[in-house]
């Protein structure tokens, strides 16, 4: 999949959550490298809408957290005990996409 954002966007901020074939897709630079993944909770299919020490994506309504680099879960949701969580079937780690850039200095995303 080829993304039409220039990399000069992340020279005041590190991430940007697009929409892409109608899902959240969460793009990170991190010490000069950038990372793609689908920003989807695995527990309730919410987006991850911020990122927070580079490449740490938190779903903003139960605090769980993942690696983007990986897709790995790095934190479970939290939730009241007597609300039945789904974390025993998250669907992890969620798709991540390796992330280049053009000689014209386009992002390229590819899975």
């Amino acid at each position: 999949m080829k993304v039409k954002i220039h990399s000069m966007v992340f020279e005041k901020r590190n991430s940007l959550l697009i929409w892409y074939n109608s899902k959240p897709l969460l793009i990170v630079k991190s010490e000069g490298k950038y990372y793609a993944m689908e920003a989807i909770c695995a527990h309730m299919g919410c987006a991850l809408l911020s990122e927070v020490n580079g490449t740490t994506a938190v779903c903003p309504a139960h605090g769980a957290k993942y690696d983007v680099r990986t897709g790995e879960l790095i934190e479970k949701p939290t939730v009241k005990p007597e609300v039945p969580c789904e974390s025993e079937n998250l669907k992890i780690p969620l798709k991540t996409y390796s992330v280049g850039i053009t000689a014209d200095g386009f992002l390229e995303i590819n899975p």
